[in-house]
């Protein structure tokens, strides 16, 4: 695997920033990985954890993906529920698909307000995530001047990950139905960036000021998890390059087919 992934090492080794990154199989073995443990401000890759604990309770009987939540005040940032103020509510399911397909943040303060953060962190805690945490909710400023960060560390982030290619987010079903909202995520920037359209991949990103995460599952002939984050970056574009690469070294990991790397990658980082 040195060779697939040796790419990822020099560009990581020349980035202006600082990056996490982590590429693991199905059955766990570590493909790839730099600065795995270290803590990120998450982003919205933090609500991949939100939307398991959403589908897990569901799984549960705790809530019902039907519920109709009123959408209350829209949020800055991404999404589309602030131009439409005609709509007064929706049920979960559709909060969690605009929360993943197009990372509205209106949608996923009402979701994280209807689970807890204290929720999220006991099915953190009950699947082994000891140290990422959901803490605030999108654009909460004033709790993030009281010191509360969403925060990842791209191993557990891939461990998140690797629990649904096992079908171990409550049961295969609940996994899969995880899965495939993931697969809506329409960031191509990223992850997504230097891989043919027609590969799926299951994956939700996130940027914030000097901020570019993204993590997913990359399916070839074989799936491989993958996270990704970086900050501190004087270069955004630096970041989404370097996330691309991650997701084109994956898929030939995992036995994809595809062509010699894009010609901006052959210039200097």
């Amino acid at each position: 695997m040195d060779d697939v992934f040796g790419p990822l090492v020099a560009r990581s080794a020349r980035l202006e920033g600082r990056a996490g990154l982590m590429a693991v199989d199905e059955s766990g073995a570590i493909l790839f990985e730099h600065g795995a443990d270290d803590l990120f401000t998450a982003a919205s890759v933090v609500k991949i954890p939100l939307v398991m604990a959403l589908y897990a309770d569901a799984a549960d009987g705790r809530l019902s993906l039907d519920e109709a939540l009123p959408v209350g005040a829209p949020v800055s940032g991404s999404g589309v529920l602030g131009l439409i103020p005609s709509v007064r509510e929706l049920p979960v399911r559709d909060l969690v698909a605009l929360t993943i397909a197009v990372s509205d943040n209106t949608a996923t303060n009402v979701l994280i307000d209807r689970v807890g953060p204290e929720r999220i962190t006991a099915r953190l805690r009950q699947w082994g995530i000891a140290r990422s945490r959901l803490q605030r909710r999108m654009f909460d400023l004033a709790a993030k001047q009281r010191g509360l960060e969403n925060l990842m560390t791209p191993r557990e982030t891939a461990l998140l990950l690797l629990r649904l290619v096992r079908g171990e987010c409550v049961d295969r079903a609940t996994s899969d139905a995880v899965i495939a909202l993931l697969r809506g995520c329409q960031d191509t920037t990223m992850l997504r960036r230097y891989l043919p359209g027609d590969v799926p991949v299951a994956h939700k990103s996130g940027w914030l000021d000097g901020i570019r995460n993204d993590a997913g599952i990359i399916f070839a002939a074989r799936p491989v998890v993958v996270a990704g984050f970086t900050c501190d970056l004087p270069r955004l574009e630096e970041g989404r390059a370097l996330l691309g690469l991650l997701g084109w070294c994956a898929h030939r990991a995992g036995g994809g087919d595809l062509p010699d790397l894009p010609g901006e990658l052959s210039r200097p980082a």
